[in-house]
């Protein structure tokens, strides 16, 4: 199912959730997962005729970064100006051997 978010982003803002509440995204079988990714797709295409956005962003939050306590994507448009940002841990740009050491056990 789709529906708007109460507290968007930016008009436009959908979430993209099964019916059945799946607790994280790595829990979703592949069907389902399938299936979400056709509405964002189709989502996306009707977001960028109607709101002729700059951009358009996917979040999909998991743990205790999911408010809802079940997997949800967010889609919404993006425009210049619009304040939305993603705020760092202040880590900063790092080397490519550091990159390398912090994902060496991925």
């Amino acid at each position: 199912m789709a529906f708007a978010d109460h507290e968007p982003i930016n008009f436009g803002h959908i979430l993209i959730c099964p019916t059945y509440p799946y607790q994280s995204y790595i829990e979703l079988p592949e069907h389902i997962f399938a299936e979400i990714h056709s509405v964002a797709r189709n989502l996306y295409s009707r977001i960028e005729k109607v709101f002729e956005p700059d951009g358009i962003s996917f979040i999909q939050n998991n743990g205790k970064f999911n408010a809802l306590s079940h997997y949800h994507l967010h889609i919404f448009p993006r425009f210049s100006g619009d304040q939305f940002a993603w705020q760092s841990s202040g880590l900063g740009v790092q080397s490519i051997e550091k990159l390398r050491n912090a994902l060496a056990r991925l």
